[in-house]
């Protein structure tokens, strides 16, 4: 009886023990560097905020945040590798609309972006910008859109690739505004110059950071931005919404911080309050104006939770729509 007595006591003891330490190792996070996975190759808009944002969540941390670029199959090697990381908190991702659009696309895909990350916080987002060239007739969209349906299939529109947002974007603009259009996907906006310029109103929409230079040095005429409301950047542009009315042409592509699912809840909490830290301070709001993009954070991460499934519900319908699916 007094052995059973001692073994029952010993396992509670353990058990407490157990319990204690748990909350212990979430409070003492992070114990060593963290790894931030960016699904996009260094160098490009994604790959410049990721860093100014690393150097922003290290001191709200207390420990480094390194960049580690994985960049492929438009976002999905990085999504599989953070999605298959230990959920500790010690390799998050700067997750996009891009997982979203990809799975959504090619539904087989080796990772989920609902069920296999947990959001954290949003941490910026940015507008597409249609565009023509500046020597082009066409003053605006209302016009490209007559031109178009004056001369079925002759349009082109370019975009930086097939999945992409823009290529989403574009697609849904035709099939709303009844016009018929070829997708010419291209690696750069370099690449697409010369095609602008050929006397024809083809078209174009990328995300602002890609553009916004050209349109500044009258090489291109914005015609109409993606996002809801416009542009602080390009206040004179009207809103593709304010033009035709339709949400579905409100299409704004934006980052923030995912954690691999099972992430402990404290866990998830101190990498939101690093966040909203580090999207709120002062390096980070003037890196992103001047990326033509916008910093704001999520008020929570169930805030983000929301938003993500909402997107990806908007997303799935938008491609289906599109006939973009692949099998």
């Amino acid at each position: 009886m007094f052995a059973a007595r001692c073994c029952l006591a010993a396992s509670f003891a353990a058990a407490c023990l157990m319990m204690s330490a748990s909350p212990a190792r979430a409070g003492a996070y992070p114990e060593r560097p963290v790894r931030l996975i960016v699904p996009f190759p260094a160098g490009s808009s994604i790959d410049t905020a990721a860093r100014v944002l690393a150097r922003n969540l290290a001191p709200a941390l207390g420990e480094t945040v390194f960049v580690e670029n994985k960049p492929g199959a438009g976002g999905t090697v990085g999504a599989v590798a953070a999605a298959r990381a230990a959920p500790d908190g010690y390799s998050i991702m700067l997750g996009s609309v891009a997982q979203l659009i990809g799975k959504a696309v090619q539904p087989g895909v080796a990772f989920d972006p609902v069920k296999d990350f947990v959001p954290v916080s949003l941490a910026y987002r940015t507008a597409a910008i249609l565009t023509v060239s500046s020597q082009s007739s066409v003053k605006s969209a209302g016009d490209l859109v007559r031109w178009a349906k004056d001369r079925p299939g002759v349009l082109n529109y370019y975009s930086g690739g097939v999945g992409t947002a823009a290529h989403l974007l574009g697609a849904t603009f035709s099939t709303k505004e009844g016009i018929s259009t070829l997708h010419v996907p291209v690696r750069t906006v370099t690449d697409m110059l010369p095609m602008l310029e050929d006397g024809v109103p083809h078209f174009a929409f990328f995300i602002a950071p890609a553009v916004q230079p050209y349109v500044e040095s009258n090489r291109f005429r914005a015609l109409a931005v993606s996002s809801r409301e416009r542009m602080p950047q390009l206040r004179v542009v009207p809103t593709l919404f304010e033009l035709f009315h339709d949400e579905d042409l409100v299409q704004e592509s934006w980052l923030g911080i995912w954690a691999p699912a099972g992430t402990p809840a404290p866990v998830v909490r101190k990498l939101f309050d690093a966040t909203a830290h580090a999207v709120n301070s002062p390096e980070f709001r003037t890196a992103m104006e001047r990326q033509s993009q916008q910093a704001v954070a999520s008020r929570s991460p169930e805030e983000f939770a929301a938003y993500v499934r909402a997107e990806n519900g908007k997303w799935e319908r938008l491609v289906k729509a599109a006939q973009m699916q692949k099998e």
